[in-house]
């Protein structure tokens, strides 16, 4: 499963997991499937292979998701004092993207970054990157096999989740073969896949929907429909009685692409602490990656995002900007050609 040129940094890690006790496992503020996926999963065969082991994430983990992480106390306070003798960053494009400040000794403490994102900012001691990978849970699905570290069928839900998740159902456009290799792995351990097929399939609470139908009824399109654009305000959302998390639990941001003339999509949210959010989508080679990165964020070509502690509308007003000029000289250079 992993790619010839990672073998290296890979087995480097390897080395490093067998010579550490203690370990930290931390990934993104907000985190999704995949962070969520491969921090448990991560977890789980650290644990059965005998490591002590502390999982950190800021805003806890999402109650969609609960299922599949482990009886272990999270650590959410944004100063970690650390005395691992190693930490894995997961899913992180950067280390300020966890939202934590690790105090380590560098002499002891070894920090690796394991990550997919093309915005990764190579911040680790140690960088197993790989932007061809369809996800973080790809990624450790592939170190636990090179490592033969434990990968029984309660490591493989995680890794599901976050593969699943993150590939869109393997409906990315570009997905290496790899994917189906960690998927075949996953699957071989003979685990049950029904609860993640349940959440995707017949999870959703009655506000995502209501987000939902909100999004549909009030969408906008521009660039002769081939941009979709929305903006959520927290008083949206308190009309429909819903809350910020419902907003990713509405499949807005993929559904908008639904439409046959439209390539790109932008939804701009805010929270009820006042900080605004983007979430970029696009299909068909459209760049949504340098649109996200200008704006302070990052993460794919296709899917990316960004928050900032601005006023939505200013906000909305330079994403959308952004987004109709990435649009339009795409279609520009698709006539040229």
């Amino acid at each position: 499963m992993l790619p010839t040129d990672l073998l290296p940094v890979a087995t480097q890690i390897t080395t490093l997991i067998g010579n550490s006790q203690k370990i930290l496992v931390a990934a993104h503020l907000r985190p999704d499937g995949d962070a969520t996926g491969s921090v448990s999963g991560m977890v789980k065969s650290l644990l059965k292979a005998g490591k002590t082991v502390d999982a950190a994430l800021l805003d806890g983990v999402p109650e969609r998701f609960a299922f599949v992480f482990p009886q272990i106390e999270l650590i959410r306070q944004p100063i970690i004092d650390s005395d691992h003798d190693l930490i894995l960053i997961l899913d992180s494009g950067d280390e300020s993207r966890t939202g934590f400040t690790f105090n380590r000794d560098r002499e002891k403490t070894c920090l690796v970054n394991i990550d997919h994102h093309a915005s990764n900012t190579m911040f680790g001691d140690i960088n197993y990157v790989d932007t061809g990978a369809s996800s973080a849970c790809e990624m450790v699905a592939a170190l636990l096999h090179h490592a033969e570290l434990p990968f029984d069928s309660e490591v493989a839900l995680s890794l599901m989740l976050g593969l699943v998740t993150d590939s869109r159902s393997f409906q990315n456009e570009g997905l290496r073969h790899t994917a189906h290799l960690a998927a075949a792995k996953i699957l071989q351990t003979g685990v049950d896949t029904s609860p993640i097929l349940n959440m995707l399939n017949s999870g959703k609470a009655e506000a995502d929907l209501r987000v939902q139908g909100f999004g549909l009824s009030n969408f906008r399109l521009s660039c002769n429909n081939h941009l979709a654009s929305l903006v959520v305000r927290h008083s949206d959302l308190t009309r429909l009685n819903a809350a910020f998390g419902n907003v990713f639990g509405s499949g807005l941001f993929n559904q908008l692409l639904s439409m046959s003339d439209t390539y790109a999509s932008v939804v701009i949210f805010e929270r009820e602490d006042g900080m605004s959010f983007c979430e970029f989508r696009s299909r068909g080679g459209i760049d949504v990656k340098e649109v996200a990165v200008a704006m302070g964020g990052g993460g794919h070509v296709p899917a990316s995002g960004c928050s900032r502690a601005v006023k939505i509308d200013e906000l909305a007003e330079e994403a959308i900007k952004l987004m109709t000029r990435q649009v339009e000289t795409f279609f520009a250079g698709q006539k040229n050609t």
